[in-house]
């Protein structure tokens, strides 16, 4: 957003704002690119997963396992993707800075929202920083896999939840309009 030297006082704050807001997202942005360059042996195609959402570093139970495996899981417009975190490589040290090198992935799955379920709190979390996603596998018959994921926090849970919902019920809005305008 480009502020006009012409607004009014009014107009100009509100430019500004806007401005404000659009560069407050800018490093949040610039951080999630960085952890999608580190991401290696994807061999899909970008376009099919959208638009990068958010990314974050969970603890991850695959089918009700005992034992949780780290996961760097990406959301994007239209899928869900998981990568393993590869482990850390020492800082760079030079004389007057330490430089740390770019997290590294390996991808180990993704799925589409379309075969995606969400349970927003699981039964036995009693910390409330878990939530299961399950997915619905179409070549198999009532084929399902779960992942309980544990975040870091009551927050971080609450913002991924609150995505996952809103891409789930626009991608409903968009299925329920198709299928009335394939009716009529």
């Amino acid at each position: 957003a480009v502020v006009s030297t012409q607004s009014t006082g009014a107009k100009r704050k509100e430019e500004l704002s806007q401005a404000l807001k659009i560069m407050a997202q800018v490093p949040r942005y610039a951080n999630d690119a960085i952890h999608l360059m580190g991401l290696e042996g994807f061999t899909g195609n970008w376009d099919d997963l959208g638009q990068l959402l958010q990314q974050e570093n969970f603890l991850v139970f695959v089918n009700g396992g005992k034992k949780p495996t780290p996961r760097q899981i990406f959301i994007f417009e239209r899928a869900v993707l998981f990568s393993k975190p590869a482990p850390p490589k020492k800082p760079l040290q030079s004389r007057k800075m330490s430089i740390s090198p770019s997290p590294k992935y390996s991808y180990k799955c993704h799925y589409p929202l379309s075969q995606l379920g969400l349970t927003r709190f699981v039964q036995d979390d009693t910390n409330s920083v878990q939530f299961q996603l399950s997915v619905f596998k179409k070549d198999q018959r009532n084929a399902c896999e779960s992942f309980i994921i544990q975040s870091a926090s009551t927050a971080v849970r609450d913002r991924w939840v609150e995505r996952i919902e809103s891409l789930l019920f626009s991608q409903f809005t968009i299925l329920k309009s198709r299928a009335a305008s394939n009716i009529l």
